[in-house]
């Protein structure tokens, strides 16, 4: 169940709704901050009440944070942004981080030196923060210590403070007030007066922008690469969690470069967006039919440790709603060790690690073998894969498609094959996988030297061509596409690489647990 959804509609969001509308953002979470402490029955707390954001404020006859953990608190808090600003809030790019996957990174925190000071620096209402301070020893002491919180938002801020004094109050009689100084309003980014701190643990914006000549990653054009620069030259190690697009793309090579020349361990855990998505929030603040968070998320988990330099990396990790806990639990064992490179971060599992190595040792690539002008030898490769991808010699009724053109027929069959194969399909996971096949991604496939070509299995890709079209309707059309079925792709794939077939055949599956 998507739990963030849901606790959207278990509230009576309209009485929510009608209390936003009355008050407006910063009086209607101060009256449901105290409301939430007066229902607590906890007379050790209520001196927070004597604060000045509480004079005058109304006490609510339902408590809206009644039985919500901290990650769904900030989801209430998204809701109520996008309510009053959603253009804003879109704007923003914010996604907060789910409690599952908010543990699975302080856990990771967990790895590193003990006694250091950590920040997080987009910190929203401190689910990030909750779960590091969670994770200690003594969590009150790590609370004044040892954490800032940094945000722009104030008033988050503030949320953040009574969230983080109510549950870890302990020996210190007044601690909401002994930790006003961890909470930070700044924008990190911009700030030259940052607190001294070791590590950090974030989740960053995730938005466009225009580049910006200060930082080294201004070609990414991305705020989360920004923060991740700032973070990289600020610190010593980070937990992080962000889009998974830094791992492909040119326009990141700035800061995958970063990243291999500051710190000698690398984790890197990438995840699909189906069927199950790491962010299972609502996307507050957009105006498509589709609300569903459809990014496809990325953990880094960087360290300074000795000379040695280890570098690991997931495949791309696909997995069932149902089976969300086992994947977070083992996640580790997806991890394969490997050489990363500024132009790519691939994401190969370990099974199929000696293919890649095997593929980036041949001397031809697609493109030696597609021709720049037309001739009479064309494939059709449509551009928006999902769990296949087909290589058609008939015409295909869609939009997004790229044909390619080969010197001779023979090398046409060669990259039929290929194409056809699972192993195009892994190689643009492997690269990419996103959600169209690159030009490059699709040009560099690597031409395996002395290929087996059969007729009959020319022969049936051409039959099928004509008996598996699939249609799927996208922004009112409908996209004509070539599904083979799963036997033929088999086939195809055990012809050419009988060592790797069945760890290519699962590839395509909808889980790796």
């Amino acid at each position: 169940m998507n739990r963030n959804k849901s606790i959207i509609n278990s509230l009576p969001i309209q009485d929510f709704n009608l209390v936003l509308d009355q008050f407006g953002l910063e009086k209607t979470w101060y009256s449901i901050l105290a409301t939430h402490l007066n229902k607590l029955d906890r007379a050790d707390l209520l001196y927070i009440l004597d604060e000045k954001e509480f004079k005058n404020i109304e006490i609510q006859n339902f408590d809206f944070l009644d039985g919500l953990s901290v990650g769904e608190i900030s989801v209430l808090y998204e809701y109520s942004l996008a309510y009053m600003d959603r253009d804003k809030r879109k704007e923003e790019g914010q996604y907060f981080t789910p409690d599952d996957v908010a543990q699975v990174m302080a856990k990771k925190a967990q790895t590193f030196p003990k006694n250091k000071i950590w920040i997080d620096p987009c910190s929203g209402v401190g689910n990030l923060s909750f779960w590091l301070i969670k994770h200690q020893e003594d969590q009150e002491d790590f609370l004044k210590n040892n954490i800032y919180l940094i945000d722009r938002d104030r008033l988050a801020l503030f949320i953040a403070r009574f969230i983080l004094a109510v549950n870890f109050q302990k020996n210190d009689s007044r601690l909401f007030d002994s930790i006003q100084s961890r909470f930070v309003v700044a924008d990190f980014l911009l700030s030259d007066n940052l607190p001294k701190h070791d590590y950090a643990i974030l989740n960053p914006p995730y938005v466009m922008v225009e580049p910006d000549v200060r930082f080294e990653t201004s070609s990414a054009r991305d705020l989360y690469a920004y923060f991740l620069e700032k973070v990289i030259k600020t610190s010593t190690g980070f937990v992080s969690i962000t889009p998974q697009t830094f791992t492909n793309g040119q326009k990141f090579n700035s800061l995958r470069k970063l990243l291999l020349n500051n710190f000698t361990n690398l984790d890197v855990y990438c995840f699909d967006n189906v069927p199950d998505n790491i962010f299972r929030g609502i996307k507050f603040g957009s105006k498509n039919t589709n609300t569903a968070n459809s990014t496809r998320a990325g953990i880094i988990v960087a360290r300074q440790n000795g000379n040695k330099k280890t570098f690991r990396i997931t495949p791309l990790l696909r997995w069932r709603a149902k089976e969300r806990q086992k994947l977070l639990d083992s996640v580790d064992d997806f991890l394969t060790e490997i050489k990363l490179r500024e132009d790519m971060f691939p994401k190969v599992q370990k099974d199929l690690l000696p293919l890649y190595n095997f593929a980036k040792k041949q001397e031809k690539m697609l493109v030696h073998l597609v021709s720049s002008h037309p001739t009479t030898f064309r494939l059709i490769v449509p551009s928006t894969p999902r769990y296949f991808i087909s290589a058609v010699k008939c015409e295909v009724a869609r939009t997004s498609f790229k044909t390619l053109y080969f010197y001779n027929e023979k090398e046409m069959n060669v990259a039929y094959l290929l194409l056809n194969s699972s192993y195009m399909y892994w190689w643009w996971r492997v690269n990419d996988g996103g959600m169209t096949i690159s030009e490059k991604t699709l040009m560099s496939l690597p031409v395996i030297n002395e290929m087996p070509t059969s007729n009959n299995l020319l022969s049936r890709i051409e039959l099928s061509e004509k008996t598996n079209r699939v249609f799927k309707r996208n922004a009112g059309k409908d996209n004509e596409n070539v599904k083979h079925d799963p036997s033929l792709v088999r086939e195809i794939t055990k012809c050419l690489f009988p060592s790797y077939a069945r760890a290519l055949e699962l590839v395509h599956n909808n889980s790796v647990i």
